[in-house]
Order: structure tokens, then sequence, then C-alpha cells
């Protein structure tokens, strides 16, 4: 099987030719894309230029600005700010700007979650630098603080406990267990999109859960994932950890900052 072609550093003029010509869906991820990754996700902090340029952007009248991510929405708005489209737990949670928020799942997969983030936080509460996060119907358990040894524990437990139609994630610095069939990135995406038919699509990620969204998109659209060989490092095992279903590429969140900040420009 052919390896996929590497994705190219993004064209920022292409995006803004692209624009001028059929509108944009500029879409962004937040841990590890708007936000450097930080020791524990309580101390990730969007910088306050890419806040500021971020609420330019959304005031301009040929782009929609949407916020897609792993984060419950109440995180992601505290970290953003407010007027943009929103979906927080994947996609799994929406919110419309001044609008009312959508939950989508079920009582019973909100139960099965609380009762394995138990578990988990039990099992593991003798493992230094693991945090078990409840997230409704994704349980999250970060080890970004964890050792090599304690990650491949929880590497270990996730697999054996994981239920029944429940898939395990392993991204940068995180293990997830998330219902299977719950909306990804890529649903929340093409919710966010047919609001702007016609409009081209930037999506810019960094992770794993991001390879649903890049692969939601058209050819003629802007995939892009951040980061370079650290961050390939910390996706963990799997395909994702060196080939994607993105067609570019930004080095960091310092260079996703700079690239709101041209989009936001008069």
């Amino acid at each position: 099987m052919r390896r996929p072609p590497a994705p190219q550093s993004l064209d920022i003029a292409r995006v803004l030719d692209t624009r001028r010509a059929r509108g944009l869906v500029a879409v962004f991820d937040v841990d590890g894309t708007l936000a450097p990754i930080a020791p524990t996700p309580a101390d990730a902090r969007v910088p306050r230029g890419t806040r500021q340029a971020l609420q330019r952007l959304a005031r301009r009248r040929d782009t929609l600005v949407g916020i897609v991510s792993g984060r419950p929405l109440a995180e992601v708005e505290g970290l953003v700010g407010s007027g943009f489209w929103l979906a927080g737990l994947h996609g799994a949670m929406r919110r419309p700007p001044g609008g009312r928020v959508t939950r989508l799942w079920t009582t019973e997969v909100a139960r099965t979650g609380a009762l394995l983030a138990r578990m988990l936080a039990t099992s593991l509460r003798d493992v230094p630098g693991v945090m078990v996060e409840p997230k409704g119907p994704v349980v999250a358990v970060h080890v970004r603080a964890a050792s090599p040894a304690g990650r491949a524990r929880v590497r270990n437990l996730v697999s054996r406990v994981r239920p029944d139609r429940w898939s395990l994630l392993e991204g940068r610095r995180v293990f997830e267990l998330r219902p299977e069939g719950l909306p990804s990135k890529g649903d929340a995406v093409q919710w966010i999109a047919a609001k702007r038919p016609g409009a081209a699509i930037l999506y810019v990620g960094d992770d794993a859960t991001d390879e649903d969204a890049f692969h939601a998109l058209r050819r003629d659209d802007f995939a892009v994932r951040v980061g370079g060989a650290a961050a390939n490092r910390e996706r963990g095992r799997g395909r994702t950890r060196t080939t994607t279903g993105a067609l570019f590429t930004l080095p960091d969140t310092t260079t996703v900052g700079e690239l709101v900040a041209a989009l936001a420009r008069p």
C-alpha cells in the first residue's frame, strides 16, 4: 500500500485568495492548536492575542468561525470566549452563537461513563501524574505528567476495561474511552459548515481525534495538522502517529495564532 503524501506547509495567501472567491468556514481545535499543551488541562490558556484575533475574525462577514474540542462546552468558552459556533466532547455537545446547548448522548451512556471514571480513578490512584476526567459520555485519562511506565500501565488498564461498543483512542498524553456512534469532530465540522454552503473549510487540529475532521473535508478545503516531530511522539500508537488525512501543516501554536491574526486583518 502506498504511503500517503506528507502534508505541505500551509500557504496562508492561498487561504485568503480562496476566501475572497468563496467565503470561509474556519474551525479550530483548542488544546495543542490554539492553546499550547499544558501540564494539566486546567493550566491550558489560549494566548491573549489569539483570543482577540478570534473575536475580530468572527466579526468578518466573509468568515464563519467554529471551535471544536474534546472539552465540555463551558471549558471551551472559558478558553476562547463567546460568539463562536461551539462543539464540545468532540461534537457531542453543540451550541450556535447565542443559542442553546444540545447534548447528543443517552442517560445510559452517561451512567456507563460515570462508572468507568470511578473505577479507573480508584485503580490508578497510586500512579503519579495520572488524572481521570469524567466528561459525561467520554472518559479521559490524562497522562501529561506520567512516566513512560505509568503511561504503559494506563494503556493496559483502559484496554482491559473498555466496554463492548466503546472505543479507545490514544492521543497526545491522553487516553479516551467513548461509546461507538457518538458524534465526532468530523460531524461537528459538517454541522458548522452547513451554515455557510459553498464556502471553503479550514480545519486546524493537532491530535488523533482531529483526523475525523480532516477526513470530512473535501480535497479543495484546508485540513491542517499542527506540530512536528515532538508532537508525533506524543500521539501514541497507531497510524495517526505518523500518517494523517491532513494535506497541510503548521509547526506549532504560535504559527496558528499568526494564521488567526492574518485571517482577522481588514
